[in-house]
């Protein structure tokens, strides 16, 4: 799938249809992790996983004729690929697949989206961006959310276990990686490459602190496949084609659908329960999310399919965006 010839060309309704379809893959990972490398040790599955999507993206690369954009992009930012490759794609996640792999799946994706509520206090640690009362509000009930979310039916008796600790790392490392590049520009293909690459290298790094697991059974290599190609690779060019085609403001609307659609996943094909407590925790914490969000006031254009930002969003490489909504969107709630 290449981007060029769409560049600059305004699709609204199949950039709709890319951002849905895109969503859609990130909302199985818990299905299909569960169904398929559970019992496969998570750093396992999280090495086998960025290598397939490393190649996958590289291959990308080839097909659009960007080897030279790869190098003049690589000499202008080396160390911002390197740290925040290690950070997102790296730590990160390790770190997500692992809370996999010990709590149930909707817990899991619930809990990590507290993300967008934590670049928003990272922006304002980081570049000194106004933090307003209301952020602050908003950020105080997505963790009453979180809590909720860890206490189950014991609010008075919560003991955080390793899956909790893992995931809420995870959604650290994923709100700093996403403030790390909200100010930059770069070409997001290549962006994607290098993050995924030397996440990578920071993982196959570990390997002899963690072991790694040889042979897989063709059930864990469907599961990793899909992990890497659809999910990562894929699920990345359809939303850089969505981000093209439509308004960075209304792809981010779109993303919001991931946890819901995800525990509709895990509910119906994993049986998975939630209890009452539990949902009062998501509501909490999406809904803080999603009045975050709807604080941007072009929103109202966006969701109309209008382009309330023409002079920023037909620009292809002015943010580089992976598999999360632009940090810029959530990080600055009085733009």
């Amino acid at each position: 799938m290449t981007s060029s010839p769409l560049r600059g060309a305004k699709n609204p309704l199949a950039g709709l249809l890319c951002a849905l379809l895109a969503v859609l893959f990130w909302a199985t990972i818990g299905t299909v992790f569960k169904l398929s490398v559970l019992h496969l040790a998570s750093f396992t599955t999280t090495v086998y996983v960025s290598f397939l999507a490393t190649c996958a993206l590289g291959i990308n690369l080839i097909i659009q004729k960007k080897l030279m954009v790869l190098r003049q992009e690589w000499k202008k930012q080396r160390s911002l690929f390197l740290i925040a490759g290690v950070i997102g794609l790296g730590i990160q996640q390790v770190c997500y697949l692992t809370g996999y792999q010990l709590l149930p799946a909707s817990q899991v994706v619930s809990l990590f989206y507290l993300y967008p509520l934590l670049m928003t206090l990272l922006s304002a640690l980081w570049f000194r961006e106004p933090l307003s009362a209301k952020a602050v509000l908003l950020l105080i009930t997505g963790c009453a959310g979180v809590y909720f979310l860890m206490a189950k039916d014991q609010l008075l008796n919560v003991e955080p276990n390793i899956g909790i600790v893992a995931t809420l790392i995870a959604a650290i490392a994923w709100a700093f990686f996403s403030v790390l590049i909200q100010h930059k520009q770069f070409d997001p293909d290549v962006g994607m490459f290098l993050f995924n690459g030397f996440g990578l290298l920071f993982l196959i790094g570990l390997i002899p602190a963690f072991g790694l697991t040889w042979p897989l059974t063709s059930t864990e290599w469907t599961g990793v496949l899909y992990l890497a190609i659809f999910p990562t690779a894929i699920a990345f060019l359809l939303w850089n084609q969505a981000l093209h085609l439509s308004s960075t403001t209304t792809c981010s609307a779109i993303a919001l659908l991931t946890p819901l659609l995800s525990v509709v996943l895990n509910i119906t094909i994993l049986h998975e329960s939630i209890l009452l407590t539990q949902w009062v925790g998501f509501a909490l914490l999406l809904g803080s999310v999603l009045l975050n969000f709807l604080s941007d006031r072009t929103i109202l254009a966006a969701l109309l399919l209008t382009d309330a930002r023409p002079d920023l969003e037909c620009n292809p490489v002015h943010r580089f965006h992976s598999q999360v909504p632009l940090a810029n969107d959530w990080a600055n709630p009085e733009k």
